[in-house]
């Protein structure tokens, strides 16, 4: 008899405990699950797909294009911070940059450089203008880096 009530007892606090635990983490989980019982007596028919004609791409490529500075049309120069001429910062800066169909620069983050000049980097990165690049005759997207070069006067 001690053996059933033990057993009793561990299977009401495991219940409890799924009970707290389902009550407590049900509504945040991101695992929901939607019960459908379908009677027995309703026919399901299966059909094979009706063909759909193939849909053109709409996946577009982006390329790594390296060291685009030999592809800029206009890179305006960038502006040297204050605050870095006075701490005396100088060197190449490296941003990669996403140029899109057009050669118009879309996304710029500096991946090497000096802090302090990090920011005028992306900045005159964000208005330089590539030549598109093209793809079995297509524009498409292009990957690179843009090289800036601050120098102490």
């Amino acid at each position: 008899m001690c053996h059933f009530a033990l057993r009793l007892f561990v299977a009401l606090l495991t219940f409890g405990v799924g009970i707290a635990a389902s009550t407590l983490f049900g509504s945040n989980s991101p695992c929901k699950f939607e019960r459908r019982f379908v009677p027995a007596h309703d026919a399901v028919l299966v059909a094979a797909p009706a063909e759909q004609p193939p849909r053109a791409c709409s996946f577009k490529p982006i390329v790594s294009g390296g060291i685009l500075n030999g592809k800029v049309i206009s890179q305006p120069a960038p502006v040297y911070p204050a605050i870095a001429r006075a701490a005396r910062a100088h060197g190449t800066v490296a941003v990669q940059v996403t140029v899109d169909e057009n050669g118009d620069v879309v996304s710029a983050q500096a991946i090497s450089g000096h802090p302090l000049l990090q920011a005028a980097a992306v900045e005159a990165a964000r208005q330089a203008k590539i030549s598109p690049t093209f793809l079995s005759g297509q524009p498409v997207r292009v990957t690179g880096t843009l090289t800036y070069n601050f120098a102490l006067e």
